[in-house]
């Protein structure tokens, strides 16, 4: 955004605003900032430039019995007629503009209508009501802040007009503002996580590291945060396992970490030679760890969990066939290592199809020959 455009006093205000928004959100979609003038007239400016459409009749209205919330472009003056056979599930997909409201400014009243699509900073993501009111209170503070930079300056947007050097240097500041922000909660973010290492650290008695590509994935995290420490956990569980049969001491935290298992069962039980007594079966235990961390990778990339794409992540890789011949070769002690842990390998027992297949012919094999 050119200085001059931002920080002139002859722009309308809400212009103003919205050029900002603009510039600072990207998935803001469509924008509208409504003013309130003190004649009680209105004047409106889009992402497009000066609304110059008849006002719609019910707009004053509307604006003095709206609350702060989400709304579908339907359900405003701007476009009245709701959809017709919309599921209550679509209507709320469709509620994808912020309205904040009673915004004040010099010399006129604020309402700023926001379309985020898609919601979330990752594509296809819907917000949850806490993170869109963590949106609300996030956008508004950044508006209001934009606000009191332009009181604060009016002499300064004065010279601003005759092209003065001051331009550069107060949008230099709103960005050093705003990356201020930014660093301060990634430290918060940050600051947070550690808290749930340390607990899992203590819980598992293995050292547990970020790398720096999973500090910098937790900026755009965008799922429940109180949900965090209950998929680390899984994660870590998983990772426990492989860790201990490889000897390593401690565990490096990457953002596949931060991926979503809920659909899948973490092991919950751990390696220990003591008090598992694998004895024969020690091969074959360890062997399906590599499976299901091989599919848990294949699943997280968006990959089925297929014989192939299971093969490409083991490491190191192997073939479809290989798989193929090691599950029939290990098929009587997986079934009995099904048996005596269910809640491990899950994803394996219901998605990989080879395996229910062995599994299948293994438990005909036994019925038959007992």
């Amino acid at each position: 955004m050119q200085s001059k455009v931002l920080l002139s006093s002859n722009i309308p205000v809400q212009k103003l605003v919205v050029d900002f928004v603009a510039d600072s959100l990207p998935q803001a979609k469509q924008l509208f900032c409504i003013a309130q003038l003190p004649n009680d007239g209105i004047s409106i400016f889009t992402g497009d430039g000066e609304y110059l459409e008849p006002l719609p009749p019910s707009l004053s209205q509307f604006l003095s019995t709206c609350n702060t919330g989400w709304y579908s472009i339907s359900e405003t003056p701007f476009k009245p007629k709701p959809l017709i056979g919309q599921t209550s599930l679509e209507m709320e997909l469709d509620r994808d503009f912020l309205l904040l409201r009673n915004i004040a400014a010099e010399d006129c009243n604020l309402f700023l209508f926001i379309q985020l699509k898609p919601f979330g900073f990752t594509k296809q993501m819907y917000l949850m009501a806490d993170e869109k009111k963590q949106l609300e209170r996030s956008i508004r503070g950044f508006v209001e802040s934009f606000l009191r930079i332009l009181h604060n300056d009016k002499e300064v947007l004065k010279t601003v007009a005759k092209g003065n050097s001051a331009a550069q240097q107060e949008i230099q500041e709103i960005k050093r503002q705003l990356s201020f922000q930014n660093q301060n909660y990634e430290t918060a973010i940050v600051q947070f996580v550690q808290l749930i290492v340390n607990q899992l650290q203590e819980k598992y008695s293995i050292e547990i590291k970020m790398s720096r590509m999973f500090i910098d994935e937790l900026k755009t995290y965008n799922r429940p945060f109180d949900q965090l420490e209950i998929n680390l956990d899984k994660h870590i569980q998983i990772e426990l396992n492989m860790a201990l049969l490889r000897g390593d001491s401690e565990i490096v935290l990457t953002p596949t970490h931060l991926t979503n298992l809920q659909n899948t069962q973490a092991a919950n039980v751990y390696i220990n030679g003591d008090d598992l007594n694998l004895g024969r079966h020690a091969k074959t235990y360890k062997l399906l760890d590599r499976y299901e961390m091989a599919a848990q990778k294949a699943l997280q990339n968006g990959l089925s969990v297929i014989g192939k794409n299971i093969g490409d992540y083991c490491s190191p890789s192997v073939s479809n066939a290989s798989i193929t011949d090691a599950l029939n070769k290990h098929a009587k002690k997986m079934f009995e290592l099904f048996n005596r842990f269910p809640d491990r390998w899950q994803l394996i027992r219901n998605e990989f199809r080879s395996v229910a297949n062995i599994i299948e012919k293994e438990n005909i094999r036994r019925k038959n020959s007992a």
